[in-house]
């Protein structure tokens, strides 16, 4: 008999080398196996993109404009508002001066008796009536201008303009309105409430009408110069130079005492001493 072999210098038992057991794959309902699970595609990998930046730009940067809103109304320029307020008053006391005037003259050189009292024109109640008939239609004619085309010969020379802010034309009702109503601006109501910040006396808010800067702007006091010098040598073209110089004359003469009757008529109507 041979002997047995001797034991392993570290005294355990030689062991047996083990092998992995994978598990049986697991059936499917109708008895096929599962495939295995396809690997994940692989991402691709893009090199890293470079962003352009841009140049710096020198100086202060300003923001784009903004477009602006249309007005809801026009703007209407008043200028500097004693001067304005100036400007309102002679314009009309002008207006009816110039026309008054011509018609006179016209009436003292064309017509020998006056047809509202049978006076002669020479006269001094002919030429008083006279006068008072010019005044007459010196009034409507600044009613009619106004309405028509929203401004007279004094407003042109002084670059004013007559508007009613929404309409095309003043009309005959508006201008009629706020020359009803002058009078009673003109006793310093009117220049009052002409330098506040609205620039309306009381015929311009009864009647939804304003006055500000004429829209031809530097043509309108030209435009109006014009038209004054065409109207006052009016009476010397149709009249002759003669008798108008002769009305002129009769008017100077006449004047002092018509101020004296307006004036003692001005006391009767608001009851103020004589």
């Amino acid at each position: 008999m041979q002997p047995p072999p001797p034991p392993p210098e570290d005294g355990l038992e030689p062991t047996v080398a083990m092998q992995r057991v994978e598990p049986p794959p697991t059936p499917v309902e109708h008895g096929t196996l599962e495939p295995p699970p396809a690997a994940p595609a692989p991402v691709p990998v893009h090199p890293p993109t470079a962003v352009p930046v841009a140049a710096p730009v020198g100086g202060t940067v300003l923001p784009p404009p903004r477009p602006s809103a249309a007005p809801d109304r026009p703007r209407y320029e008043f200028g500097n508002p004693f001067g304005y307020m100036v400007a309102r008053f002679f314009a009309f006391v002008l207006d009816v001066v110039m026309v008054a005037l011509v018609v006179s003259a016209l009436a003292y050189s064309l017509i020998a008796i006056n047809p509202l009292n049978g006076l002669p024109t020479t006269s001094e109640s002919g030429l008083d009536a006279t006068l008072g008939l010019g005044v007459v239609i010196a009034l409507v004619y600044v009613w009619l201008a106004e309405a028509l085309l929203g401004t007279t010969i004094w407003k042109l020379a002084f670059g004013l303009q007559v508007y009613a802010p929404g309409a095309r034309f003043v009309g005959l009702g508006r201008a009629f309105v706020r020359n009803l109503l002058r009078p009673i601006d003109l006793l310093v109501i009117g220049a009052v409430l002409a330098l506040l910040p609205g620039h309306r006396r009381l015929g311009d808010l009864a009647s939804g009408t304003l006055v500000a800067r004429s829209p031809l702007r530097a043509f309108a006091p030209l435009v109006g110069w014009i038209l004054i010098i065409l109207l006052c040598g009016l009476p010397f073209l149709i009249g002759g130079v003669e008798r108008t110089m002769a009305s002129l004359v009769a008017l100077i003469v006449f004047v002092p005492n018509l101020f004296v009757k307006l004036w003692l008529l001005i006391q009767t109507l608001f009851g103020l001493p004589h």
